[in-house]
């Protein structure tokens, strides 16, 4: 008898803070009849029947909620967030464009300052990018990649 009595205690107790635990963790649209604080209350109040009755009449199924739509493809949020992406994506795009048009623009006005700059009219040698072919020699002459010194065995 007293085996029977502490299985009994512990399936109450174990009945109740396992509906105690889903009442507290479930969404406040789930529950129906009463609200959610009032639930917890019946629960923890009428030790076997407040779990039995949340059980059954306190929280609406899962099957029964509003589901969501079965495939991600039928989920119109899930639309509206792509094509918010694809916008956001093309307006990044769009702006780093005008980016890399104002850096050649701002590069551009930098080696025109620095060839007109008065050290290079004074028989300096520009200080270009190498690489840069557009400017023209002092004194025009060309150039073939070979230094002047090394050409006249210095």
């Amino acid at each position: 008898m007293s085996r029977a009595l502490i299985v009994a205690v512990v399936v109450v107790v174990v009945l109740t803070v396992f509906a105690t635990v889903d009442c507290a963790m479930s969404d406040a649209k789930r529950a129906r009849v009463l609200q959610k604080p009032v639930w917890l209350v019946v629960i923890l109040l009428l030790p076997v029947v407040g779990p039995l009755l949340w059980m059954f009449f306190g929280k609406v199924p899962r099957s029964k909620m509003n589901a969501a739509p079965a495939l991600p493809d039928d989920d119109p949020a899930l639309h509206e967030r792509m094509r918010a992406d694809r916008e956001h994506d093309a307006r990044i795009r769009e702006l780093e464009e005008e980016m890399r048009k104002l850096d050649e623009e701002i590069e551009e006005a930098r080696q025109n300052t620095m060839r007109n700059h008065p050290s290079n009219h004074t028989g300096a040698q520009p200080v270009i990018d190498p690489d840069d072919e557009s400017t023209p020699e002092p004194n025009g002459a060309e150039t073939d990649g070979v230094d002047d010194g090394e050409a006249r065995g210095k």
